[in-house]
């Protein structure tokens, strides 16, 4: 929620994934109009905190849009390291889609975590 006004500004996810032991994996999305605040590196941000100090797992990872830039420079910014592409992933509006995947280890999230945040720059969006 955005503390000045309330509104929900989008959501986030987490789940244990089966196929893994101590590792999850994790998600967001933003309204359009909560877009270039920071707002999802605080999500992830938060998420990993969460993943690696509350729940003491090893890993966690994140999947993306090949088109979404935006959420690669959240994912990379808040410590996680690209890791490929899962071709077909998901069917997305009748049609399959691929999905880039990022993901983060515990003793990584330690580092970058001790680190000054790398925030991404603050944009106008362009219409």
């Amino acid at each position: 929620m955005e503390n000045a006004s309330g509104a929900l500004v989008g959501f986030a996810r987490l789940a244990l994934d089966p196929h893994q032991q101590r590792a999850a994996t994790s998600g967001f999305a933003l309204r359009p109009e909560s877009w270039h605040v920071g707002y999802g590196w605080e999500t992830v941000s938060l998420l990993l905190d969460l993943v690696f100090q509350d729940l003491d797992l090893h890993r966690v990872w994140a999947a993306r849009a090949p088109f979404n830039e935006a959420s690669a420079k959240t994912l990379l910014a808040a410590g996680m390291t690209e890791e490929g592409r899962i071709r077909g992933h998901v069917f997305v509006r009748g049609a399959w889609r691929d999905s880039i995947t990022y993901g983060i280890l515990r003793d990584e999230w330690q580092v970058s975590s001790s680190l000054p945040a790398q925030v991404p720059p603050v944009t106008t969006p362009t219409e």
